[in-house]
């Protein structure tokens, strides 16, 4: 009965169907939050895993002077691009009369269809009334709406009721649209909220919240003879078993289609709340691709790029001056929503996952294995800096994921925080030689050579144009 009133209440407030009726996969949804880690941040929001045992909230007797967040967009539907490859798969999986066996035999089911109505959905924030299935979990939209929630819940201290409150997003339609559920939470805690859209075009030079399309010599490929070095025999091997399970067909899958299965799962979860593909891998395979992902996301965007610090030195150096500033601004709250590259780029910067040790793509590493990229940015990323006073000290901390992540060289605060002075001496240390506008050469493709969105906005009408992409 609970279920029956659930779906009819998703159907009334606009929620696809998808030509299931009531939803055949209610029990399985919610199964699956177990592999989530595993799937190179394409599965919905799950907390960081390691709390390291300390609180989240602010200590005891200690008092909030400022709070910055830097969110990723919510859950979403794939890329065009990925949208393409697994259409391809999809075709590929179809185009045979007979019955698949084995992991692959969901797909005998005649209401089974790609997990996207038609491609106008790609790229876009999975909402209420676009999610596959009406009592997915796991939308962008409730992510942004729960993170609201909780925000109020940690920092609420800090919202005045009688003020406007100034949120900056990028003009990736996604990313605006998870800042505006997010604003909408807010409503009832601030007198109003007011969005200030920051293009991402590469003429924004350093006047951007998402750096890296500004870094024009940025090179994805820089790694790349490295990074072909770590061994596919484990998407050979998926794709050997799905062969052999379905030798009546000529399935001739490759190791790139067993790659792109593992997009299929996380971005199926996201989109539908269940996803049977997920059904296919082995743990090990997994934990391959999991920590593919890591290796290619730290030598692409994070410390192992040379570009990766000098991107994110633009949005840390802005952090810093912030919290320098706390007393004087008068918003006490600076609310930021960008793509997961960008905060990538930044912690690289601050250096929070960092501990000098290259990742090796010669083996899985486990008992010293920090960086974990879905763990740092799954769907709806939020990163918090937060500055706080206990007695006469101040001190600044970092929180991700629900989760506290201490500076290890800097934790003797209250919460495993650092001393402001100390802080800002680490913070030093990081920025040194860091040249945003030189390393990336943003003269020769924009005038904006400092990033002014959060000191300026009350003058300048930042309001770009969406964009889907």
């Amino acid at each position: 009965m609970n279920l029956l009133l659930l779906t009819i209440i998703a159907i009334a407030e606009g929620a696809s169907i998808y030509n299931y009726g009531f939803s055949e996969n209610s029990k399985k949804i919610g199964t699956q939050e177990h592999l989530f880690q595993y799937l190179a941040g394409n599965a919905p929001y799950f907390k960081y895993p390691l709390d390291y045992g300390i609180n989240l909230p602010i200590p005891e007797h200690c008092e909030l002077k400022q709070v910055q967040l830097l969110a990723r967009h919510g859950e979403r539907y794939p890329s065009k691009s990925k949208g393409a490859k697994l259409s391809n798969v999809y075709q590929k999986l179809q185009n045979y009369t007979g019955a698949l066996n084995g992991s692959l035999s969901f797909l005998n089911d005649d209401n089974y269809h790609i997990f996207w109505e038609d491609t106008s959905q790609l790229e876009l924030e999975v909402t209420s009334k676009n999610s596959l299935d009406p009592l997915n979990p796991y939308t962008g939209e409730q992510s942004a709406r729960t993170h609201a929630r909780q925000f109020i819940s940690l920092y609420g201290d800090l919202l005045e009721e009688n003020s406007t409150l100034e949120l900056f997003t990028t003009n990736s339609k996604r990313v605006h649209d998870t800042a505006a559920f997010f604003a909408e939470e807010l409503d009832n805690a601030v007198k109003s909220t007011h969005m200030n859209i920051i293009s991402e075009d590469s003429s924004s030079g350093a006047n951007n919240l998402s750096p890296g399309y500004s870094c024009l010599p940025w090179d994805e490929d820089e790694n790349e003879e490295y990074l072909s070095k770590y061994s596919s025999e484990y998407l050979e091997d998926i794709a050997d078993r799905l062969n052999n399970e379905n030798k009546n067909l000529p399935l001739n899958l490759t190791a790139t289609d067993a790659s792109s299965l593992f997009v299929w799962c996380g971005f199926e979860i996201s989109v539908k709340g269940y996803s049977d593909a997920c059904n296919i891998f082995t743990d090990a395979e997994l934990l391959h691709f999991s920590y593919e992902d890591d290796l290619y996301d730290y030598y692409q965007d994070g410390p192992g790029h040379s570009l990766a610090k000098p991107i994110g030195s633009l949005l840390f150096n802005a952090s810093v001056e912030l919290l320098k500033q706390s007393d004087e601004l008068d918003q006490k709250v600076w609310l930021s929503f960008t793509h997961d590259t960008d905060i990538i780029n930044y912690l690289a910067t601050v250096g929070l996952f960092d501990n000098g040790k290259k990742l090796n793509a010669s083996s899985v590493p486990f008992l010293d294995h920090i960086y974990r990229k879905a763990w740092m940015t799954p769907m709806a990323a939020r990163l918090y800096t937060e500055k706080f006073q206990c007695s006469n000290e101040t001190f600044v901390r970092y929180t991700l994921n629900d989760a506290v992540i201490p500076i290890e060289s800097c934790s003797s605060g209250p919460g495993f925080s650092c001393p402001e002075k100390e802080f800002y001496s680490y913070a030093e240390k990081k920025l040194d030689g860091m040249d945003f506008v030189k390393a990336c050469d943003i003269k020769s493709s924009s005038n904006y050579t400092s990033l002014s969105f959060y000191w300026d906005y009350e003058s300048v009408n930042y309001n770009a144009s969406l964009l889907i992409q």
